[in-house]
């Protein structure tokens, strides 16, 4: 029945009941599932979006009778169907392009204002974001930043999802829906403590040092044990390759992601590992002085760290702002904290 109890003609009827329909799966219901997929759990998404439980198991069940399959398993841990593996792929599109949206008629209405997510491998975060970000904020005061600190690989791919705004990681130059700008070329060097190297090579400990830096190999150091990073960033990535390329199947006292671990332990002597050379410089005034060995291992232990975001007809000025803070700092040749 219509208003006044007058029925609805069945153009009306139906349109009446399009709209219903449509109105379940909204920008709302994308983020309560996001919510849902990224914490597994109904509880600490609900905490997370400050609702209650009730309506987000709701919404989710609303969209579940409205696309007609089912997408969580209600377990513990919650788990994801197939067909919620697709969901969360379109939600997280969603999202982007309403952030997308937002960005686009604040600049329209020349408001600077917002949050800009930015993402970093943990190896660079402290040597390049204090500066860039005390700079960018002194001209962009109301625009706060959200810093994800992670490991590259990963960063990439929350970056193409559209969790992440940009990132300053290492990508590779073409890569489709991505605008990528290189700031600098970073050098990983291995660090390995001089009372280590001598007590596994005793008086030979110099001259193994410096063949290691004379050939570009490591072969020489198969009696040493190392510390390396996660597979997942470019040091570490490099470092089980340069191993590899040694015949060398190494002795891994510590995996970690934070490189800054790694060279505390690497001090003390319980290994070597492969760290940027930007990360030593800033750690140790002289480490020659602190006891360490710095091996420059060639060209091939270098690789390029770029600032990079997603290409769309309209990029968010915050976005240029941050990006041509970062080529200014990396052009004063001051990238460090």
């Amino acid at each position: 029945m219509g208003s006044a109890g007058t029925p609805r003609s069945g153009k009306a009827a139906a349109c009446m009941n399009c709209a219903e329909r449509c109105s379940i799966v909204n920008f709302q219901t994308m983020d309560y599932f996001v919510a849902v997929a990224e914490e597994r759990s109904f509880t600490r998404a609900a905490g997370l979006m400050h609702v209650s439980q009730q309506t987000l198991s709701a919404s989710v069940a609303a969209a579940e009778r409205e696309l007609g399959v089912k997408l969580v398993e209600r377990t513990v841990p919650l788990a994801l169907t197939y067909a919620g593996e697709e969901f969360l792929a379109y939600a997280r599109r969603f999202q982007a392009e309403q952030r997308a949206m937002g960005q686009e008629f604040r600049d329209i209405a020349h408001n600077d204002r917002g949050r800009i997510r930015v993402g970093v491998t943990a190896t660079r975060g402290h040597i390049i974001m204090p500066r860039a970000i005390a700079m960018y904020q002194r001209a962009h005061p109301h625009i706060s930043i959200a810093l994800v600190e992670g490991e590259n690989d990963e960063l990439v791919d929350e970056l193409g999802e559209g969790r992440l705004d940009m990132v300053v990681a290492t990508v590779a130059e073409h890569v489709p829906g991505l605008v990528v700008h290189q700031l600098f070329r970073e050098e990983v060097v291995l660090i390995v403590s001089n009372s280590l190297l001598e007590g596994l090579f005793g008086d030979e400990a110099e001259r193994v040092a410096k063949t290691c830096e004379e050939t570009g190999s490591i072969a020489g150091l198969a009696a040493c044990p190392f510390l390396l990073m996660g597979e997942k960033d470019v040091p570490g990535e490099l470092s089980r390759r340069k191993l590899a390329e040694a015949g060398i199947s190494p002795e891994v006292r510590v995996v970690s992601k934070n490189s800054e671990t790694l060279m505390a332990l690497a001090l003390r002597g319980v290994g070597a590992c492969f760290v940027p050379s930007e990360l030593v410089a800033t750690t140790f005034a002289d480490p020659a002085a602190a006891g360490m060995r710095v091996i420059h291992l060639g060209e091939e232990m270098s690789y390029p760290l770029s600032v990079a975001w997603r290409s769309s007809g309209h990029v968010w000025s915050a976005i240029l702002g941050f990006d041509q803070v970062l080529r200014q700092q990396f052009a004063d040749g001051s990238r460090m904290a």
